[in-house]
């Protein structure tokens, strides 16, 4: 088990020297796994709007998912 520990905290250090911190979804320019994921089925025509269109939903919560997956998973971008 602490080698697995020593793994992660290697991990996390590499991360913090790249900008990368526990805090970088609160700023404005990160990027989120819940991104990636909107822009991925957004490029094979899978939308919010055509999600509750075939399914027939008022709302199908996939903005608190892509919150939900940005807070769990995000990081810093440079922005151009």
């Amino acid at each position: 088990m602490a080698d697995v520990k020593k793994e992660i905290n290697e991990v996390i250090q590499e991360l913090e020297k790249r900008g990368i911190n526990v805090n970088s979804h609160i700023t404005n320019d990160t990027r989120g796994l819940g991104d990636v994921v909107e822009q991925v089925l957004e490029k094979f025509g899978v939308t919010q709007d055509n999600f509750k269109k075939w399914f027939n939903l008022k709302e199908c919560n996939c903005t608190k998912r892509k919150k939900w997956l940005n807070g769990l998973f995000s990081w810093k971008v440079k922005n151009k």
